[in-house]
């Protein structure tokens, strides 16, 4: 390009790729601790405060992760998202430049 600066599409591409793999295997881990972690009170071994503690503790820490996951997918989708809008954009401006350019070479 003319601007002495070069994007490398293909390299956007594997980001957003690994970015969409990494996703998967969050949603896994997601399904996990929402389905996979029940646990009832009378698990703990009786209604002392001990037990309560560690019956509250764990209902936290599924609800934080459960938030968690979802503000990574998120951000994974914004940046997914908005990665591919640039590949795009720079294929695009690539393909008129070679059509300016072939065009031009034409006219000689």
């Amino acid at each position: 390009m003319s601007d002495g600066y070069q994007v490398n599409t293909d390299e956007l591409e594997a980001v957003v790729k690994r970015l969409r793999a990494l996703q998967q295997n969050i949603g896994q881990t997601a399904d996990a601790t929402k389905y996979n972690t029940v646990i009832h009170r009378n698990d703990f071994g009786g209604s002392f405060v001990e037990a309560e503690a560690l019956y509250a503790a764990h209902g936290s820490m599924q609800t934080f992760l459960s938030e968690t996951i979802s503000k990574l997918n998120d951000l994974i989708n914004d940046f997914g998202d908005k990665t591919k809008m640039v590949t795009d954009n720079y294929r695009t401006i690539e393909d008129d430049q070679k059509s300016v350019m072939n065009s031009q070479q034409g006219a000689v």
